[in-house]
């Protein structure tokens, strides 16, 4: 769970366009920068209020807050570098609608490099040493190398599949010369197929972290068997774990920008290894 003011994310984001101009990407009106106006916008409210003022009708209100806070984290993560698989995945990830509901599976592509990047961006702002690329990303837990396939389905009718894909992807990777000591995980995003991005966390803030984990574990629950994650069968062995993330908006009081995201890994394959190194370092980086 993040939490930043909006006065931190909109002084820490003044920076964002030197940094898209430094990966050659030219600043625009894009999603990006409208989920800035919008916390803008939300700090603005925050004075009107403060002020004994009435509230106003913010479009996008939401849904521009929390790509606000996931913005601030991929920039805190990677606003020093300027590799060619950051530019490509930042290129992909500041387009498409910044409505949720707007988003289809023609324009999707924004959306699901966001998962990559934010994802990455976690892991790297926990302390893992984090590469970009194909696959989508490789981090370094004790010494041991991780290969992260990401999907994103875009409904709960695809996730089976989107598993099945992600893992052949690793397993072709995997069998790879020089790979032999690495492990594979699949990360698949269940926050558009399920929530369909219009989910919103209403519980205080002792409860939020919790609503959001229980929700993760039931879906999985209900979903282990259709969703093909029961045991080791059509995983390479070396494929540790399926992990289902769930990332949920949260705006406090008004004050405060909360990117309330949660993780469960699902072990698969028969490397007991490489489970044992994931489950105990992870913790970590988190």
């Amino acid at each position: 769970m993040q939490v930043a003011s909006f006065d931190d994310v909109l002084e820490f984001l003044k920076d964002l366009d030197p940094w898209l101009l430094s990966l050659g990407i030219k600043p625009k009106p894009d999603r990006w920068h409208e989920a800035l106006k919008v916390a803008g916008q939300a700090r603005q409210q925050r004075q009107r209020i403060e002020r004994g003022e009435k509230r106003e009708f913010i479009d996008n209100y939401i849904s521009g807050l929390f790509d606000a806070t996931e913005i601030h984290e991929i920039f805190r993560a990677f606003g020093t570098e300027n590799t060619p698989a950051l530019k490509e995945k930042v290129r992909r990830a500041i387009c498409g609608p910044i409505a949720p509901l707007s988003e289809q599976p023609s324009n999707s592509t924004a959306r699901n490099a966001m998962f990559e990047l934010s994802l990455a961006a976690d892991w790297k702002n926990g302390g893992a040493q984090v590469v970009l690329g194909e696959p989508d990303i490789e981090f370094i837990l004790a010494s041991t190398r991780f290969l992260v396939e990401c999907k994103r389905p875009f409904s709960d009718h695809s996730v089976r599949g989107n598993i099945k894909e992600a893992a052949s992807q690793l397993g072709a990777e995997l069998d790879k010369p020089g790979r032999e000591k690495d492990y594979g995980i699949v990360a698949i995003s269940l926050s558009r197929s399920f929530t369909q991005g219009d989910l919103v966390c209403f519980a205080d803030e002792s409860e939020g972290r919790a609503f959001v984990n229980a929700t993760l574990q039931w879906l999985i629950d209900e979903n282990r068997e259709a969703w093909g994650v029961n045991g080791s069968e059509g995983f390479h062995e070396r494929i540790v774990a399926v992990m289902f993330h769930l990332a949920v908006p949260w705006d406090v009081n008004g004050q405060r920008l909360v990117h309330t995201a949660m993780a469960n890994f699902v072990k698969v394959g028969n490397c007991t290894a490489g489970w044992e190194t994931l489950t105990k370092n992870l913790p970590s980086i988190y």
